[in-house]
């Protein structure tokens, strides 16, 4: 009698030994194999869901240390609390269960038998028993193989739970928005209570059973010692406010930018299903920007004014934070609607910072003296003569006032000077290729004559913002596939050097400067913010398109107001509409990001000048003014702009050009030269120094001239050698720049002027 229990032993033993050795060698497929491939999600920066399938649902993979560990406790008590001891199937559950019939049937099954019947079981029409022991034997089969924290990261990511959600952290984004790291006991033991009966507790008309069955996670979690009384009744007095099941579109069109994108880097990934797309878009920042743009286009539409674009890209990286192609992006009334940041319109006076950063190249400085009187040009349709948006002239100006003022006859001059090809050069060099038919842009193109996408043109801006370094602008950071395996990963940004890091100070400087805009705008502008920002407007022919751009070292904003038809506003220029649009994204954006200003490199000094000459001070400068520099193009010559006459008073002595200028706006005029000077040297001026700029292979400058009345011909020599002849309606000549220290000597008739300047490498 003795012996038969020992031999019942025995034969145990061997049922378990071999259960054991079957569990090891058995076959059996790698369970990240095994599951079931729901649709694609696209998410933001933040693991938000922008978009997601609907029909096939969808699935985020997670580490298990990115599950908070109230949820991890939760689901433990919840479906299998002995998870930890049994080894992948519980016999006093299985007692308990038999115990029960027919009473009820339910609690048999662990976590990994669970996991085992959704992977390898989910279409075994077998019988009842049959399937059972099937069951348990993949469940003994996966304990032998994986531990057991493998095991519950697996159930976690795979479990459904309703409105489409494959695993915890879609499940706590399509229900409460936030990851699964961040549940607290409440909502972690409301979610574990979902997969027992998803489609009974995901739908609005069953919350009740929903936090019946949460209750009962919680009273579980209290008896196994994860949670004291106190925290249970505490978490279920908390209130539960699932979202919506359907919520509205949220950046429909940066969404099908990144699909794009996708299709272009890796084709192969574009058809394929069950992708999570990682994108880089700031959802906060995004959803702000297209509310903010919904509301500027309605407070404009007695003007005609019907949709807005923005974009907010990272400088030194290209990210794109916000991506707003129409006002009505992410409204829920609206049908399909063009992106207008990726729609070429023309830019107006937002290219002239880089004309600017062009003229930096060449010897220009922010205190260079541009003119700005009347001026004709010769064109192929005839004379082309710019005004101002003022419509009124400021005469001499220095180069900081005429960029922060948005001058447009100093621009066009300065583009005269430089040639077309230079600004196309470096519009080029800073990614904006949709101008590429110079024949057709003339002298407007430094006001915005050629069309440019507004998300290129805030990448340009970015590189400004990036100390000169461009970065191109991307949509996707990283592709996974449902098991987790990473597919596609955005490679490092390697940005491109495309102005030094001297000029790009300068320009921001200039463009962040609130006095350079006075002339131009006045002492208030809607481009005031609580802390240093550059920044750019600009209005296209006939109030078409405005624009507003600008930047701090942490984010570049570009906003373009107008209509997608093309048809004009009513008078709304870049002021009106685009810059208090720019300036509350900025607000918006600074609410997460602590906003700084550059420090200044080692190559920009700093020295005084009397404005608006741009040398030393002489002994009757009345405005001496402190100017950076990028070392090596301060100055060195004094001015004698300024003078005394017999009577002690100062008097100015400004080109040929502005003199009429000057005498109507009744400035004391120094009459010594004015008979007797043909011909002055406009550029450049005496005791310039050009710095000729490593990135490019050849320069040339524009010798230029102002003659006066009668003055038909005119010749230009450098040290001696004559280097060209024009005449009157345009006195300018071009020539390469060579290293050392050149004289210019300009001649009409017996008439002549001398300028003495330097080139340096």
């Amino acid at each position: 009698m003795r012996r038969l229990p020992r031999a019942a032993a025995l034969a145990a033993a061997l049922v378990a030994l071999s259960l054991a050795g079957y569990a090891r060698v058995a076959p059996l497929d790698a369970p990240e194999t095994r599951a079931p491939v729901p649709g694609t999600v696209v998410l933001d920066a933040q693991g938000d869901v922008l978009e997601r399938d609907g029909a096939d649902g969808f699935r985020i993979p997670v580490p298990l240390d990115a599950v908070a560990p109230r949820m991890v406790q939760a689901t433990v008590s919840a479906e299998d609390r002995r998870f930890l001891q049994h080894p992948g199937v519980d016999p006093i559950a299985i007692a308990r269960a038999i115990a029960q019939l027919p009473v009820r049937t339910s609690g048999a099954s662990t976590i990994t038998q669970q996991l085992a019947r959704r992977l390898y079981l989910a279409d075994d029409g077998a019988p009842l028993l049959v399937r059972k022991a099937r069951e348990a034997l993949l469940a003994l089969q996966l304990e032998a193989r994986r531990s057991k924290r493998e095991i519950l990261e697996l159930y976690l990511n795979d479990v459904y739970y309703g409105r489409g959600a494959y695993g915890v952290e879609a499940a706590a984004r399509v229900y409460f928005g936030v990851s699964a790291a961040n549940l607290d006991l409440a909502h972690a033991a409301y979610l574990a209570g979902l997969p027992q009966s998803p489609s009974d507790y995901a739908t609005p008309a069953a919350e009740r059973a929903a936090r019946e069955r949460q209750a009962y996670v919680l009273g579980r979690m209290v008896e196994d010692g994860v949670a004291t009384r106190a925290e249970g009744d505490a978490a279920l007095a908390e209130p539960i406010r699932p979202l919506p099941a359907l919520l509205p579109p949220v950046a429909a069109q940066f969404v099908a930018y990144a699909r794009a994108e996708l299709a272009r880097v890796r084709p192969d990934l574009a058809r394929r299903d069950g992708l999570v797309i990682e994108t880089t878009l700031d959802g906060a920042l995004q959803s702000e920007a297209e509310r903010l743009a919904r509301v500027r286009v309605d407070a404009l539409g007695d003007r005609n004014v019907t949709d807005a674009a923005v974009v907010a890209i990272e400088p030194g990286t290209g990210r794109i934070l916000a991506m707003v192609g129409s006002a009505a992006d992410g409204d829920p009334r609206s049908g399909a609607a063009i992106n207008m940041a990726v729609t070429p319109r023309q830019p107006g006076s937002a290219l002239k910072p880089l004309l600017y950063a062009a003229a930096l190249e060449r010897g220009y400085t922010a205190a260079t003296p541009l003119l700005d009187v009347p001026t004709a040009f010769a064109g192929a349709a005839g004379p082309y003569a710019p005004f101002n948006y003022d419509r009124a002239f400021h005469g001499v100006v220095p180069l900081r006032i005429a960029l922060g003022s948005s001058l447009n006859v100093p621009a066009v001059r300065t583009l005269d000077a430089l040639g077309l090809d230079a600004m196309l050069e470096i519009t080029n060099r800073f990614g904006l290729t949709t101008l590429s038919a110079p024949e057709s842009y003339g002298l407007a193109l430094t006001l915005g004559g050629g069309d440019v996408r507004l998300l290129d043109l805030t990448a340009a801006y970015a590189a400004l913002g990036a100390r000169g370094e461009l970065a191109a602008p991307y949509a996707v950071s990283r592709v996974r596939d449902g098991a987790g395996r990473v597919l596609y990963e955005r490679p490092a940004a390697a940005p491109v050097r495309v102005l030094s890091p001297e000029r790009a100070y300068v320009l921001s400087d200039v463009l962040a400067d609130p006095d350079a805009r006075i002339v131009g705008f006045g002492y208030t502008t809607p481009f005031e913010l609580p802390f240093r920002a550059a920044v750019k407007s600009g209005t296209s022919t006939a109030y078409r398109d405005d624009w507003s751009l600008g930047y701090t070292p942490e984010v570049a904003v570009g906003v373009w107001i107008g209509n997608a038809d093309g048809s004009p506003m009513i008078g709304v220029s870049g002021v009106d509409a685009a810059a208090p649009l720019w300036r509350d994204i900025m607000m918006a954006a600074a609410l997460t990001r602590t906003m700084t200003w550059y420090d200044r490199p080692a190559g920009v000094v700093e020295a005084t000048v009397c404005a608006p000459t741009g040398l030393l001070p002489g002994p009757a400068c009345p405005t001496p003014v402190r100017e950076l520099f990028v070392a090596g193009t301060e100055p060195t010559a004094v001015e004698r702009y300024y003078t005394r006459d017999a009577a002690g008073r100062v008097v100015i002595d400004p080109p040929l050009e502005a003199r009429p200028w000057a005498a109507e706006a009744g400035l004391l005029l120094y009459a010594g030269r004015a008979a007797g000077d043909a011909v002055r040297i406009v550029s450049p001026a005496p005791g310039s120094v050009l710095v000729l700029a490593p990135e490019l292979a050849e320069q040339a400058i524009v010798l230029r001239a102002a003659l006066a009345p009668g003055v038909e011909r005119v010749t230009f020599a450098i040290d001696g050698t004559v280097v060209g002849e024009a005449g009157a309606s345009d006195p300018s000549v071009l020539w390469t720049l060579s290293p050392g220290t050149h004289v210019l000597r300009v001649s009409a008739g017996t008439s002549q002027a001398t300028s003495v300047f330097e080139v340096r490498r």
